[in-house]
């Protein structure tokens, strides 16, 4: 399951009872791994404004590729464990 629906479903549960040790576990896993992939999608947004502002085209090719290589798996049912 995508890490967004299930922090969705965990938070949805939340507000109607309090959570198990077990799904506050999960809900804390979903929220590093949502932490993680906006850190690394928002610095692939400031590396492409900074290539777009030095006119280096090639690099702007290359930090749009890894945007969407990152969006994709955002929009992708499969969940994905990032490193930092």
């Amino acid at each position: 399951m995508n890490i967004h629906w299930r922090l969705a479903e965990l938070w949805q549960l939340q507000q109607s009872r309090g959570l198990s040790e077990d799904e506050v576990s999960e809900m804390n896993c979903c929220m590093k791994l949502n932490a993680n992939y906006a850190y690394k999608l928002a610095e692939q947004y400031n590396l492409g404004l900074v290539a777009s502002m030095t006119n280096d085209w090639d690099w702007l090719h290359e930090v749009s590729a890894e945007i969407d290589k990152l969006e994709s798996i955002y929009n992708s049912k499969k969940p994905y464990f990032f490193e930092r």
